[in-house]
């Protein structure tokens, strides 16, 4: 039983990491968006892909430039909504931390986002495992 849930983790996680509707956005307002990587993201705690041993505490965001985060949220594999108390800051910041008050099961996570500038918004999401 084990061994089947560690390789559902593993697809679970690959399928999420592939999965094109995760790609990074960078909208400057009109329909030329860009995609791939973590675009927008310089580093975050869980790392994109990154394959968890033991208690994750918060969720970081360091941004590429100063951005003014409007949302963070935290999903699993199966798309269920985590909640998190995501009291983000009003003025531009080149970093977020989020403390997660829930311990997370072992799984699959999606954590997504979206920050403006002055003449920009960018959004993203990017995936990590729990063992």
């Amino acid at each position: 039983m084990l061994k089947t849930r560690i390789i559902a983790l593993g697809l679970a996680t690959a399928a999420l990491l592939a999965a094109p509707a995760l790609a990074q956005g960078h909208d400057h307002g009109s329909s030329h968006a860009h995609h791939g990587g973590m675009k927008g993201v310089s580093a975050s705690v869980p790392a994109n892909g990154e394959i968890v041993k033991g208690k994750v505490e918060k969720l970081v965001l360091e941004f590429e430039h100063p951005m003014v985060p409007k949302s963070v949220q935290l999903m699993t594999d199966a798309m269920e909504r985590i909640d998190i108390d995501a009291k983000l800051p009003t003025k531009a910041v080149d970093r977020v931390e989020i403390p997660l008050s829930e311990t997370l099961e072992p799984g699959g996570y999606q954590v997504t986002w979206r920050a403006g500038a002055e003449d920009h918004e960018m959004s993203g999401a990017y995936t990590f495992a729990v063992r």
